[in-house]
């Protein structure tokens, strides 16, 4: 905790609000799987695709981590943003409809909806990003993590830019000397995947593993270099696919074994949820590797039993990502950030008044402990659901359902901590104010 400064927070209805808006886009993702049916899974470039795809990463993903964002700069840099409530609050209202309008362009097709959601994003995303990159350039005592977010922010700006031009030739905008292919499809890809929320998880893991978990901090080549390697090798792939792609994914691995390092030395070594969606995040990255550098002749292979006969190389590997990776750590820290939050801001609101703290639950009556076990399980077998719909299409009804049960059940936590925090928040006021 050395280091850490809560005096900056800004108001916690404001990452509430974006924590809160995520788990909707997934229920929206799952009501758009359940009603698509099998031709969804056919192709990446299905127009329902990417729509689901973007409603996982644009939707959730980024929404989560934009929240996230506007608590732990204050925290780690003991600098918050500039006027959080006007930014917060106008950047979020942007940035839902944008990503509402983007699914929508998706599967109406309408340029409207396309030329809508280009205004919306590039609203939303400017005015978030202006405000934090105007802490981020200021200097911090906190290096790795705050250079890991700088680094995490400018893979966002990129990934933004060339989501601009991608949308603009949708609308039949021609960009000068440059040729949208596949390509550059894929750069925008890896440099949201990678690039912003991969990035960005392993510049929070060097912070919150140590505070939250009692355990060492990570070795030091890691925290200075891994980041910065992972940048460059993004660099690469535009110029270099195939042996950055590769590169990529060995990092990532080098990065998994350290997370099971750095978890079984910790000091706390009592049963959390949290570490357990580390470790399966981390298990997760191996397995990548693994089914990476299967040779592609042993994907088209013929007559091999299911198992080992396995679908579209690009679109499984994507998808592990995205649900046992990224999703997990999402889902992981969401059940520690919630609940810490809450009682940190109670607490400080106590400072004037330490009779107050009698009115202050325990921090695991935010979130019960049991409650995020379920969570954690039922996104195993989600996960699990998901792969199995790449390998028989027609399951999809069982991955929807399951999908939707999930992101149900974890915005019912999420509230269930929200109520519990206003609730205890007006027995403090009326005891301020008698």
């Amino acid at each position: 905790m050395s280091g850490l400064s809560f005096n900056a927070l800004p108001p916690i209805d404001l990452p509430f609000r974006f924590f809160l808006t995520a788990p909707l886009f997934i229920i929206a993702c799952a009501l758009l799987v359940l009603f698509s049916g099998e031709p969804l899974w056919l192709s990446r470039w299905q127009p329902n695709m990417l729509a689901l795809t973007h409603g996982f990463t644009l939707g959730f993903l980024t929404m989560v981590m934009m929240g996230a964002l506007l608590q732990l700069l204050p925290v780690i840099g003991g600098i918050g943003i500039a006027k959080p409530r006007l930014i917060a609050t106008t950047s979020h209202v942007l940035y839902c409809a944008g990503v509402i309008t983007l699914m929508l362009s998706f599967v109406l097709a309408h340029h409207w909806l396309t030329l809508a959601a280009l205004v919306l994003l590039s609203l939303g995303f400017g005015l978030y990003l202006s405000a934090i990159i105007r802490v981020l350039i200021k200097k911090f005592s906190q290096g790795d993590s705050i250079n890991g977010f700088r680094l995490a922010i400018i893979s966002l700006v990129i990934l933004l830019l060339l989501g601009v031009l991608l949308l603009a030739n949708r609308l039949g905008i021609t960009v000068p000397f440059m040729t949208l292919d596949k390509q550059l499809t894929d750069i925008h890809a890896l440099m949201g995947l990678v690039g912003w929320a991969g990035m960005l998880i392993i510049a929070v893991s060097f912070q919150v593993i140590p505070m939250f978990h009692v355990a060492p901090s990570m070795p030091k080549y890691i925290r200075h270099y891994l980041g910065v390697s992972i940048f460059i090798l993004l660099i690469v792939y535009i110029f270099y696919a195939e042996f950055a792609l590769g590169m990529i994914f060995i990092s990532h691995a080098v990065f998994a074994f350290t997370l099971f390092y750095v978890i079984n030395q910790r000091k706390r070594k009592v049963p959390d949820t949290s570490i357990k969606y580390w470790q399966l995040a981390a298990a997760t990255l191996l397995l990548l590797n693994l089914l990476y550098f299967l040779p592609n002749s042993f994907y088209a292979s013929q007559g091999l039993p299911l198992f080992l006969s396995l679908p579209d190389k690009s679109m499984l590997l994507t998808s592990i990502f995205i649900y046992f990776y990224l999703l997990s750590i999402v889902q992981g820290m969401l059940l520690k950030i919630l609940p810490f939050l809450s009682y940190t801001h109670l607490q400080q609101r106590c400072l004037i008044d330490f009779s107050a703290m009698q009115f202050i639950p325990h921090m695991h009556q935010f979130l019960n402990k049991k409650h995020g076990l379920a969570l954690y399980y039922l996104h195993i077998l989600t996960g699990l659901s998901l792969v199995a719909v790449l390998f028989d299409p027609s399951l999809y009804r069982i991955f929807a359902l399951l999908l939707l049960t999930e992101f149900c059940w974890l915005l019912l936590l999420m509230v269930r901590c929200m109520r519990l925090y206003f609730a205890v928040s007006q027995k403090i006021n009326l005891s301020n104010n008698p």
